[in-house]
């Protein structure tokens, strides 16, 4: 039973998030059920005050749809007061956190660095494991198939990945999360492929408001860097909850 009881403005002190926000989280489902006063003021619980915390670090910065879909989980178990599945779903979001700044960090070297590939790394990959691989569905690499960012092949044909592909694929989901589109990134490969790389490197830059390649690459391994600090208190919260 939980008997300590708090107005809007003393959770907002207590949390460190604006009232109208609290109130889009009650409204949006995010906190479990707020009981009313009989002159309407809402009244909160000890739950609720975890709850708005939750919610304020799991949207306190930029992450990518991937991240954001696993990160709802942690919402929907912290309304539901399940620390059993909170705990799970937290634990899974570090663990998508720390996989995405590999993977971003290992894409920022084959795109700046441009590295060669080794002629001697023979590996094929089916689709699914080139999206397991590369932390997206099958059906996303579809798509770039569709929008030509990978090569074609024949219909019906059972897809396989050699490492260059694969490379090209990690170029492609990472200039794609730091905000380029379809047209930019196939513009930036035809010109790679065809050896102009000054040129390829051209259709990546912004005006003077928007930043280049290098520093999107930087501003958006700060964001990652940022989600997994927010992972990382998260997860630390559930000491916490588990004494209500």
């Amino acid at each position: 039973m939980i008997n300590t009881c708090y107005y809007i403005k003393e959770v907002s002190a207590k949390t460190g998030v604006k009232a109208g926000t609290i109130r889009f989280y009650e409204k949006i489902g995010f906190l479990e059920p707020v009981e009313r006063m009989p002159n309407l003021y809402r009244v909160f619980n000890e739950h609720h005050i975890y709850q708005i915390q939750v919610c304020s670090l799991v949207f306190g910065g930029f992450v990518n749809k991937r991240l954001r879909k696993i990160s709802m989980n942690i919402i929907a178990a912290a309304k539901d007061w399940d620390l059993e599945a909170y705990d799970r779903a937290a634990q899974n979001y570090l663990q998508a956190v720390e996989q995405d700044i590999t993977r971003t960090k290992k894409a920022i070297f084959i795109v700046t660095k441009q590295i060669d590939q080794d002629e001697n790394d023979e590996k094929i990959y089916s689709r699914k494991k080139a999206a397991e691989l590369l932390g997206v569905t099958p059906e996303t690499i579809r798509n770039w198939e569709r929008n030509r960012l990978l090569a074609q092949k024949e219909p019906y044909s059972q897809r396989r990945y050699q490492t260059n592909e694969i490379r090209r694929m990690y170029m492609i989901r990472f200039l794609l999360d730091t905000g380029y589109s379809c047209m930019a990134i196939l513009r930036f490969l035809t010109a790679y492929d065809d050896g102009l790389e000054q040129k390829a490197a051209g259709f990546l830059l912004g005006t003077a408001e928007d930043a280049d390649l290098q520093s999107r690459a930087d501003q958006y391994l700060k964001s990652l860097i940022r989600a997994r600090t927010q992972a990382d208190t998260l997860c630390h919260l559930l000491v916490d909850m588990k004494k209500i």
